[in-house]
């Protein structure tokens, strides 16, 4: 079982249509679930497994890293919605 950044960053790669830093993602993420304590490092670590996993790309800009999802991780967390509402 995954903790609850991982879980969360994990259900935001969908959103990742865009280059986002763990910062913005983290707001984002305590935005829409303010019940959660979200730490950027935790996030951090989270981005930085889905990179591993070619499920995430990481943009480096100057001293800024910016994350985007890969094409399949769209394809699956897609698959993922539809099943979940499916079932």
């Amino acid at each position: 079982m995954c903790g609850p950044a991982i879980a969360l960053t994990v259900s935001c790669r969908s959103r990742l249509n865009e280059p986002r830093s763990a910062t913005e993602i983290s707001a984002a993420l305590t935005q829409a679930h303010p019940d959660r304590g979200v730490k950027t490092t935790a996030v951090r670590t989270t981005l930085e497994g889905l990179v591993a996993k070619s499920q995430a790309q990481r943009t480096k800009q100057g001293p800024s890293v910016f994350y985007t999802a890969t094409a399949a991780s769209e394809a699956a967390a897609a698959g993922s919605q539809q099943e979940a509402v499916a079932g």
